[in-house]
């Protein structure tokens, strides 16, 4: 429900595709913080966004393209780990789980 177990993943992800000599603009971490890499004229543009509610999704994607324009690399790195074996989950954990886990990647797309 969080995104502090990322751990910046998104942005080592940017850092290792900018030394590729690749674009991105990942979308999950630090709300509307943006960032310039030094080494490569990589601009990078982090967004929260619980992606397990489609409203916020959406929402979230007006306003990357009102302040960043089209994204042409999106990182999601969200997911849910219930550490419970399938069968011993609340039905609102499974759902949770599958909305983030699953459905979140069409939403996001």
């Amino acid at each position: 429900q969080s995104n502090e177990g990322a751990a910046g993943m998104g942005r080592h992800i940017s850092r290792e595709r900018a030394e590729a000599a690749a674009a991105a603009a990942p979308g999950v971490a630090g709300d509307g913080e943006k960032d310039v890499l030094p080494h490569c004229n990589l601009q990078v543009y982090t967004y929260t966004c619980d992606v397990g509610k489609r409203e916020n999704v959406y929402l979230t994607a007006e306003r990357v393209r009102k302040e960043v324009g089209e994204v042409s690399v999106l990182v999601n790195n969200a997911g849910v780990v219930s550490g419970h074996h399938l069968l011993e989950c609340p039905d609102e954990l499974i759902e949770r789980t599958m909305m983030v886990n699953c459905h979140a990647h069409f939403w996001v797309t």
